[in-house]
């Protein structure tokens, strides 16, 4: 059986590893992680200038995964671009693979967008951190050898570990000023899925391309009552009145990819 491939192995692969128990997985990461049964693990610094060994390359997807090294701008050029430009000399020469999947995200979008923003919109970013991500994207779409499946995500969460609630549970005195009335999430364990499904499900090979995972964008005071009912909202947050982004998922439920 061809073996699926992790670069950039941390939370999100480790669930799609746990997700799909019956195939193969490769993980690559500069550190060590938590491993499962039907996965081995390879460290790999890809800033390092040497290349990765493969005892394994009959691949059947990739999946990249990246981060940046620091939230400044050399830290999101070094953690994309120049990681990527490591990853991919690496990988399309020792690695025949039929599918690319890579985690991008919904910051590609600037609040010039506007509301209901949906894959055909043409990215505007706001900063360097989308400008970045956004070439990110089209340096993998040139390098690939197949068509990549790019998935923007909103601000990953999960349900088990929420900031509004351990902001609360820390609390001391000073409130926190929100900078936008709405928030644009999508949970860890449904990006895990998306991607599980894609790597077993061969009727969703074909799909290529952007979508866009982001839930309905859900006000800071709804996302409050949810995490910490009981508590009242203004003793800890200061709300705001400015509306950002939001998206439309309809591509995404209408591709299967979500099971």
């Amino acid at each position: 059986m061809k073996k699926v491939l992790i670069i950039g192995y941390g939370d999100l692969g480790q669930r799609i590893s746990a997700a799909l128990p019956g195939h193969q997985f490769i993980g690559i990461s500069r550190s060590n992680h938590v491993q499962h049964k039907n996965s081995e693990w390879l460290q790999w610094n890809w800033f390092s200038g040497k290349a990765f060994k493969l005892k394994h390359q009959e691949i059947s997807t990739v999946i990249i995964i990246l981060k940046p090294t620091s939230f400044d701008e050399e830290g999101y050029q070094l953690g994309f671009l120049e990681a990527a430009n490591s990853i991919m000399t690496n990988l399309n020469a020792q690695v025949n693979y039929d599918q690319l999947v890579i985690v991008s995200s919904t910051r590609v979008y600037g609040n010039s967008n506007g509301q209901n923003i949906k894959e055909e919109h043409t990215p505007q970013p706001d900063n360097f951190r989308g400008k970045v991500i956004l070439d990110y994207e089209a340096f993998i779409q040139a390098q690939s050898k197949v068509e990549p499946l790019i998935l923007r995500a909103s601000g990953l969460y999960d349900c088990k570990n929420n900031w509004m609630q351990n902001f609360v549970n820390n609390f001391e005195s000073q409130k926190f000023q929100l900078k936008l009335k709405a928030a644009n999430r999508f949970d860890r364990n449904a990006l895990a899925d998306i991607i599980s499904n894609y790597i077993a499900r061969k009727k969703l090979s074909h799909l290529s391309g952007v979508f866009i995972c982001s839930e309905i964008s859900k006000g800071y005071a709804e996302l409050f009552k949810e995490q910490c009912p009981g508590q009242a909202f203004e003793d800890f947050f200061i709300p705001s009145d400015q509306s950002g982004k939001s998206f439309d998922p309809q591509k995404l439920i209408d591709s299967g990819l979500m099971g």
